[in-house]
Parts: structure tokens; sequence; C-alpha cells
């Protein structure tokens, strides 16, 4: 089965990683991303019990690794296994993958990304809003990619970067 069909079969307490791509991930860079990821998640394991886990690319920008912890737990060196392949794909690509000072957020039907720096002054430009479209990735479960993912700004953690009216 691929890692990627895992996602439907895992519980929504299972554990999320979100990975945002400053690129979009396709044709042959997203078959080369999930090349590794498949064949990293074939064998990661924890303390020598494998790890049921499966990952996918959304919207053509966001990495998305999940682990099932009813089954077995992620452990510090796995979580730093794991990093190390996401570290590598980001070299080989120059994704920025791990710069979580970049928002992601919906404008005009499109996703955009920004600094927070940038970000910020297009709210007090009022051309993004607190009910603008975010994508929260400092979640942690697979329930809350579903319910808590994308999300008005004034909902999620960018709250306190919107201006007071």
């Amino acid at each position: 089965m691929m890692n990627m069909e895992r996602l439907t079969q895992m519980d929504g307490g299972s554990r999320v990683w979100i990975f945002q791509s400053s690129k979009e991930l396709t044709g042959q860079l997203a078959s080369e991303i999930k090349n590794a990821l498949n064949s990293f998640l074939e064998q990661w394991e924890a303390h020598g019990r494998p790890l049921f886990s499966g990952f996918e690319i959304r919207h053509e920008r966001f990495i998305v690794v999940s682990v099932d912890e009813a089954q077995a737990g992620a452990t510090g060196c796995s979580i730093d296994s794991m990093m190390k392949v996401i570290q590598e794909v980001d070299a080989s690509h120059g994704l920025n993958l791990l710069d979580r000072m970049k928002i992601a957020y919906r404008l005009d039907g499109n996703i955009v990304e920004e600094s927070v720096h940038g970000f910020t002054e297009h709210l007090k430009e009022g051309r993004i809003n607190a009910d603008t479209i975010v994508f929260n990735n400092v979640i942690s479960t697979l329930g809350d990619l579903e319910s808590k993912w994308e999300v008005p700004a004034g909902d999620s953690w960018v709250a306190s970067l919107i201006p007071a009216s």
C-alpha cells in the first residue's frame, strides 16, 4: 500500500507535521518528493517498532506527514530521522520547507505565501483581514488537519498580528 493512501486509514488523533513549500510541488518535483518519502516511510520505525505512517501533498504546496501513534509512538530519534529526510528534500530542491516565518493564505482563489512582515503589512493596508483564510500549519493531529488547518486568520495563531480596529 502506498503511504499516501494510509492517511485515510488513520485515527483523527494521529500526529501530523506540515511542511510548506515556497514552490509548487508538481510534475517531476512532486514525483521525486513522493519517492523519497515513500522510501523513508516504508522503513520508518521507533525503537525497532515499525511506525504506521503516511503522507500526502496538498494543494501542490504542502507536505503532510502523519503517524498513527495508537499503533506505535514516534520518539525523538524517529522524529529526527524524519526531519533529516525533509531537510534533504528541502536542500535538494530549494523548497524552504522549514521556514516557519512564512504564512500561506488564500487570496482571489490562489495560495499566496508571505513573510510575517509582508503579511502584517497587507493586514495594515486592508488587502487581507481577519476573515482571510490562512493555513494553520501549527496543528498537531490529523483530525485538526480537516477542521482547523484552513481557518480565518482571526481564528489562528496569526490573530495577534491583526491590527486593532
